[in-house]
């Protein structure tokens, strides 16, 4: 009996307390959702003064508030952007107003300007007229600049407002139905640099044949306008891959020549050979960069093979030399570091590299090495520190994706004369206290001289 009247009575407590909450919900309705709180019925004056300042794409205005108006809130102007009513809004501490996005500069549009307080109240306009200057995405259009480089295309133009800029390049492709050409999507950037400079090459390994091509180039903003698509046609110049072989004419003499004391004073003179470690030098070019065995080991691990750990941190750097077996116009190279996630931004893979040419094209020549050689660094990389902070196991998958892309950088800038043999320096890998650097792939691409 005793427990029935404790149940009772725990039951009778739970229906006040829920007939309690239900009653304060609805009795503080009102406090819950409150009307503005007016301290006056009066709207706010008139801004005191107005400056308009003609931008790209809009204007920036300047403005004094009413003196003597305790309550203001904030600043808006009003005005049509595309045939849709557009906001632009700052707080009573800012005096100064932006308009974005505006594309014809043939006529004036008209901006108003109005206050608000915090009893709600909106002032009495103040109409100002906008007549912007040329837009980003007009000054894209007037200074694209496309030119036909190896496997492709490449596409520059000024943005000195650097406002954000989204460019979108199409080709011509034909499809599986015979005789059909289908525009397709091959390339899509943002950017907010002031001189965008790209090379658009498709997805296939060596790029676009070198047959006259139809592009299609368009260029948005964050506003919601959009240019035309221009169409060009460009030929682009003959690239493929060019197959090395392992380069003979630097054989690895060992640790008593290529010692510690040399090269202090001459950081140029360092390990090379076909193969360290057991670890032939094709495999940086065998197409696979998936685990250990994939791998080219730059240094090997063992003390007793090859110099080891030791004298790869004293001489800081590791060479390798490769034979492209004829003269070539280089275009660009990629580096694959290993996929397995042990080695992703850590132990042994590369971090930083350099790449050096030469234009002596006999083993004669190319052999003579050092600060007296006509040896020169093309490319000098440091791959970017993984964006979440995560490495090996942990990387999240942003940063894995980033790194499995590879790491590509353009050749053809800066060397303008046929090359023969390639030298890639590994002078740094992701953990200092490793003995050694192992770059999973290599390859160059280019266009090889008759």
């Amino acid at each position: 009996m005793k427990n029935k009247r404790i149940k009772k009575r725990f039951v009778s407590n739970v229906t006040i307390v829920m007939l309690v909450t239900i009653g304060l919900f609805y009795g503080c309705n009102d406090y819950m959702a409150p009307e503005a709180y007016v301290k006056n019925d009066e709207a706010p004056p008139k801004l005191a003064s107005v400056n308009v300042e003609m931008i790209n794409g809009g204007a920036k205005i300047d403005f004094e508030l009413p003196k003597g108006a305790s309550d203001l809130q904030y600043v808006k102007a009003t005005y049509l952007r595309n045939g849709k009513l557009e906001e632009s809004k700052v707080s009573r501490y800012s005096n100064t107003l932006f308009v974005y996005g505006l594309r014809d500069t043939s006529k004036f549009i008209n901006v108003e300007l109005t206050i608000g307080n915090t009893s709600g109240k909106e002032s009495e306009a103040t109409t100002v007229k906008v007549k912007p200057l040329i837009s980003s995405l007009d000054i894209a259009l007037k200074t694209m600049l496309v030119e036909e480089t190896f496997g492709g295309v490449r596409l520059r133009w000024d943005n000195p407002t650097m406002e954000a800029t989204v460019v979108k390049v199409f080709s011509y492709g034909v499809t599986e139905f015979e005789g059909e050409n289908v525009l397709t999507e091959v390339f899509a950037k943002d950017t907010k640099l002031t001189r965008p400079d790209y090379k658009i090459r498709g997805e296939i390994i060596g790029g676009y044949d070198s047959i006259p091509t139809n592009f299609g180039f368009l260029f948005k903003d964050i506003y919601g306008n959009k240019t035309d698509t221009m169409f060009l046609t460009k030929t682009p110049i003959y690239e493929k891959y060019l197959e090395p072989i392992a380069a003979d004419i630097f054989p690895f003499d060992g640790i008593n020549k290529h010692s510690a004391a040399l090269a202090e004073l001459d950081p140029t003179l360092t390990w090379d050979g076909p193969n360290w470690g057991n670890r032939a030098s094709y495999k940086l070019w065998d197409g696979k960069w998936d685990s250990n065995g994939d791998c080219y080991w730059a240094v090997a691990h063992d003390v007793n093979n090859l110099g080891g750990e030791d004298a790869f941190l004293n001489k800081k750097s590791a060479f390798v030399t490769i034979d492209l077996q004829k003269p070539s116009k280089l275009s660009r190279y990629m580096l694959h570091n290993m996929k397995n996630k042990q080695f992703v931004y850590n132990e042994s893979a590369p971090k930083k590299w350099r790449v050096w040419v030469t234009p002596d094209l006999t083993e004669d020549e190319a052999e003579v090495w050092g600060p007296d050689s006509n040896w020169e660094i093309a490319h000098d990389f440091t791959i970017p520190e993984p964006l979440d902070g995560k490495i090996a196991k942990e990387v999240t998958d942003a940063d894995y994706k980033i790194w499995n892309e590879g790491w590509e950088a353009d050749l053809s800038d800066n060397i303008n004369y046929p090359v023969r043999f390639v030298r890639l320096e590994i002078y740094e890998a992701w953990i200092s206290a490793v003995g050694g650097g192992c770059p999973a792939e290599f390859q160059v691409f280019g266009a090889p001289e008759e």
